[in-house]
């Protein structure tokens, strides 16, 4: 069983790469740069930004998964294109970070004067937590990183919770305003900051 298990996921992960590919040749073909596509993703993520500060959130929600796919574009452009550097690195954190901000300050806006400003606070200081520590702990050395709550864990959570807000809000929860986007962000603020806990503790073994 392991081992169809391992076959399925690496058949998987081909497929994945496959079509990634697929969607990037052309991209490269028309000499789209992948710093291009990073800063057309973070402007998707503003886009996202304001739409869920404004109470859209299903279009937000829509707008971001869209924004969440550039992410493995541009690094596959950046391959095939052999425009891989250091520098496309940075860039690309770098604005996953504005892109991370821009969605929780729009989250800010909608939850203003209750309760969920606060849980909003806690997963927007979680994930920023998440992605400092592992930029320090690479900074002095350390190469393995795990956690509970990682950036494409946070982004595919937030997706399924604007999405499906409503939804499943109608179906089990009696038709609550906002009941799963309210779990979800609450979840986030938990696991962030227990994955941040986690790193960090990992990281004092390591560069002990």
């Amino acid at each position: 069983m392991p081992y169809e298990e391992g076959g399925f996921r690496r058949k998987a992960q081909k497929g994945y790469y496959a079509v990634m590919e697929k969607v990037a040749r052309p991209l490269v073909s028309a000499g789209v740069s992948p710093n291009h596509i990073i800063v057309i993703g973070m402007l998707l993520s503003l886009a996202a930004g304001v739409l869920l500060a404004g109470g859209a959130i299903f279009a937000g929600g829509m707008v971001l998964w869209a924004s969440a796919l550039m992410d493995p574009i541009d690094g596959t452009v950046a391959r095939l294109s052999g425009r891989v550097t250091r520098f496309g690195a940075l860039f690309d954190s770098t604005l996953d970070r504005y892109s991370e901000f821009f969605i929780f300050f729009g989250f800010l806006v909608y939850f203003r004067g209750g309760w969920m400003f606060i849980a909003v606070m806690l997963a927007l200081m979680g994930s920023i937590m998440v992605s400092y520590v592992k930029a320090r702990a690479e900074g002095l050395g350390q190469k393995e990183f795990r956690g509970l709550m990682q950036r494409p864990e946070r982004i595919i959570l937030l997706i399924a919770g604007t999405v499906l807000n409503a939804p499943i809000n109608h179906a089990f929860f009696g038709g609550c305003q906002d009941c799963t986007l309210k779990a979800v962000i609450v979840i986030l603020a938990v696991l962030t900051n227990i994955t941040a806990l986690q790193r960090l503790l990992a990281s004092r073994k390591e560069l002990a």
